[in-house]
């Protein structure tokens, strides 16, 4: 957030300064000289002028000098002006939309394919490593739940969503049911349950428990609990990862500690998973810059992450990581556009 302070700081010539600062330095991976940003950005303004703002920008925070002979380069700090005032009002091209829509066209009748192909594309469009959560079964809506009797006091509770993987629950009981119990149940739930995503099945299940009528219905109240008990917990959100070796041909990871940071953060997934539920929570796309991330593993990193839903249930994310020298530009509208297109498709 830009401070009153801060807005003088950036008023007319030094917003147009910084903006170009920060496009050539996304462009060169190179400290960036008062030269090079008059001459190559067509400014309008003469070198010694740049020199002085690039002096009182480097004072306010937005750059910083690695060594007192070199150019420049954008901090945190400078980056996230950028994003705010220029990369986030950014419009895909009409060769990426067509490439995009392409993509899917051909996909949606293997939805678990569909997923797993999602990162691969916005790796090979962005040049960066990504990374797509699927969605949630307890966020999609069920199509039926079927009762197998496997073997005495053991069930198996089995899972049909309208789109995504279908989902086997263990479920042991305190009684044996045979497998015409077991149907009548299953039919009583879905007639109930029709339409309902598992988390609004968890609820409603355990509302009608806590009813009255309930405890002196015994059909009723054991095919509840046998429906608590196969609806069990959460499970752990699916993700998938692609683009690692796209994201390693940046100048940046030409230092071995950047790639070793770069695989933590891919490998484990945490920090990245919880940058895509608060996406997911907030329902709009997020950029987070560098220090901004949590987690020290991305601290050298940008990830841009957008939310995709079903109609109005949201179901999971995507993003996409890389250095904090990212082609925001280019960057931002790919994620928008791809979490928008799968959004229609869940839709349907």
């Amino acid at each position: 957030m830009v401070t009153q302070a801060e807005q003088g700081i950036l008023a007319g010539r030094r917003h147009t300064v910084l903006i170009a600062m920060v496009a050539e330095f996304i462009a060169s991976a190179e400290p960036v000289g008062s030269h090079q940003v008059a001459s190559r950005r067509n400014l309008g303004i003469k070198a010694a002028m740049v020199r002085n703002m690039l002096a009182e920008l480097e004072e306010a925070g937005y750059l910083q000098q690695p060594h007192t002979s070199a150019g420049r380069i954008p901090t945190d700090k400078a980056f996230r002006y950028y994003v705010d005032h220029l990369a986030a009002s950014a419009r895909i091209g009409f060769e990426d939309r067509t490439q995009i829509e392409l993509h899917y066209s051909e996909r949606v009748r293997n939805l678990d394919a569909m997923m797993r192909d999602t990162p691969r594309l916005l790796a090979l469009l962005t040049g960066q490593a990504a990374i797509v959560m699927a969605p949630r079964l307890e966020s999609v809506e069920l199509e039926r739940v079927n009762f197998v009797r496997l073997r005495p006091r053991e069930i198996l509770a089995v899972f049909v969503p309208r789109t995504g993987v279908v989902r086997n629950q263990l479920v042991r009981t305190e009684r044996d049911y045979g497998q015409e119990e077991l149907d009548r149940m299953a039919r009583y739930l879905n007639e109930a349950l029709r339409g309902s995503t598992l988390d609004e099945a968890r609820r409603w299940i355990e509302d009608e428990l806590r009813m009255e009528r309930a405890r002196y219905d015994r059909f009723v109240r054991e095919a509840l609990m046998l429906g608590e008990g196969a609806l069990g917990r959460d499970a752990p959100a699916e993700m998938y990862v692609e683009g690692s070796a796209q994201a390693l041909e940046q100048p940046e990871f030409s230092d071995p500690e950047k790639v070793r940071e770069l695989m933590r953060a891919l490998d484990d997934k945490t920090a990245l998973l919880d940058l895509l539920e608060r996406a997911v929570r907030e329902q709009e796309l997020t950029v987070s810059i560098g220090s901004e991330n949590y987690d020290p593993h991305l601290a050298d990193f940008a990830v841009v992450a957008a939310p995709y839903a079903g109609g109005s249930k949201p179901l999971g994310g995507l993003a996409v990581v890389g250095p904090v020298r990212m082609d925001y530009e280019r960057v931002i509208p790919l994620v928008e556009y791809t979490a928008r297109t799968l959004s229609r498709i869940f839709e349907h």
